[in-house]
């Protein structure tokens, strides 16, 4: 599975707006405000009508408080308003419908299928296509293993800090449960590693019991350590009741509990742990190669997210081999990130300012930086630009003055003194701007 075109008409920032995207990685890139989030949160309130309609006869998804970005409906926060001005009244209104529109590929069917939501209501088929996403759900046969279910994951940039159920401190094993558990969730931005927590250790106690290898659990280690540079071993261990994560870093091979990693690694590590052990409870028939075979879509707002610059280098390729039948859709403001897609033909990258895809060429993060992201003379500190521009000013004033009276000269002197306040810590050019000053000013003064 895996969407192929987004339409947007009325949701929020858009008035209307087009994206196709590529089967393996979409990058969205753009200043803030420009809908990147806002992209990513419609291509995920369309899912939901998946979720909404598998025959979910356990009351699974049902009995969880999936959170309100499970909501597949369209709120007032996300129409599309125009502000307006009636006379000396401000007003507010919309100006077309509010609907997001998503055509979703399937190997296993000839035809696109169609997902849309509207503020009117919570789901329709407009084009009447007889199989749309929500029909294709109802007609998955859950207690086949021949049926492979989707990965369908999002990860919100509260993934790191707001942990659902966090008071819960004992981590218990898991009882047998339906596959649709893989999808708990999964749409929600907050993470729930608790859920990751208590299958890994029962997974890791049943292989020690039964003395035997846990195939499932062998794919998921491995994706885990897939991900990390230098990473060698990820395991449960018993005394820590824990995630132990066996790593290269400095030169020197540590093992650090899960709770004791970095920022940047935990929220590689849990998302990365949390898309693989959903596989695993999806399609556990697939036995070692679920993290391989298991298709599907995951939105990853930030990418880049506590990073380092020298991992963000590395992570597009990381995922698209750990998960190379995922279909990834991401946003980022790293040029790392952006850089690092050169010479990948399975990857795209979207500018929504200028709305079109963006050629990736071999060019430096300053290149980048300057003509991608628009920020300007990148290679300089704001510091000293904002003083260049100090500078500029400062010689303008000087030689604007004519006969000025004393009044006037006085004025000119303090705003002068204003403009030299930049460069207040390098003693030789303040010392030679005051000199200019007094010359140019005592020369107007005769």
């Amino acid at each position: 599975m895996r969407i192929t075109n987004l339409q947007l008409e009325g949701f929020r920032c858009f008035e209307r707006y087009e994206i196709n995207l590529s089967n393996r990685f979409t990058l969205l890139i753009g200043d803030n405000g420009s809908g990147k989030t806002a992209v990513l949160d419609a291509l995920r309130k369309s899912l939901v009508p998946f979720l909404h309609n598998l025959p979910d006869f356990s009351g699974v998804l049902i009995s969880e408080k999936q959170g309100e970005n499970s909501n597949p409906t369209i709120d007032t926060s996300d129409v599309h308003y125009k502000l307006l001005t009636s006379g000396q009244t401000a007003i507010k209104e919309t100006t077309s419908p509010t609907s997001i529109l998503i055509t979703i590929s399937i190997d296993s069917i000839s035809n696109p299928l169609n997902s849309k939501l509207t503020n009117k209501s919570s789901f329709f088929n407009e084009n009447k296509i007889p199989m749309d996403l929500p029909f294709y759900a109802l007609q998955l046969k859950i207690d086949n293993e021949n049926t492979r279910l989707p990965i369908i994951s999002y990860y919100g940039t509260g993934r790191l800090w707001k942990l659902i159920n966090e008071e819960e401190k004992q981590i218990k094993t898991l009882s047998p449960g339906s596959r649709l558990l893989g999808y708990r969730d999964c749409l929600n931005s907050e993470s729930n590693l608790k859920i990751l927590f208590r299958w890994f250790k029962t997974q890791e106690l049943a292989a020690l019991q039964k003395n035997e290898t846990r195939h499932v659990l062998e794919a998921v280690r491995i994706a885990i350590v897939e991900m990390i540079p230098g990473g060698k071993q990820a395991w449960w261990d018993i005394d820590w009741d824990e995630i132990l994560i066996e790593t290269e870093i400095l030169g020197k091979t540590q093992t650090i509990p899960f709770h004791l990693l970095s920022d940047g690694y935990r929220n590689m590590i849990g998302m990365v742990a949390d898309i693989a052990y959903r596989m695993a409870t999806l399609n556990p028939q697939l036995e070692a190669d679920v993290i391989k075979q298991t298709e599907g879509i995951v939105l990853i707002d930030e990418i880049d997210l506590h990073l380092h610059p020298k991992w963000q280098r590395e992570v597009v390729g990381r995922l698209l081999n750990t998960f190379p039948k995922v279909q990834f859709v991401a946003s980022s403001h790293s040029p790392f990130i952006i850089q690092s897609l050169y010479g990948r033909e399975d990857c795209l990258l979207w500018d929504l300012e200028k709305a079109q895809p963006i050629a990736i060429e071999s060019e430096s993060i300053e290149d980048i930086a300057e003509e991608q992201q628009h920020v300007e003379i990148p290679q300089k500190s704001k510091r000293y630009l904002d003083m260049m521009d100090a500078a500029e000013a400062y010689y303008r004033k000087l030689h604007e003055v004519k006969n000025e009276s004393d009044m006037e000269v006085m004025q000119l002197r303090s705003k002068l003194d204003e403009l030299s306040i930049p460069f207040s810590d390098d003693p030789a050019f303040a010392a030679q701007l005051k000199f200019e000053r007094d010359s140019v000013l005592a020369s107007k003064d005769k």
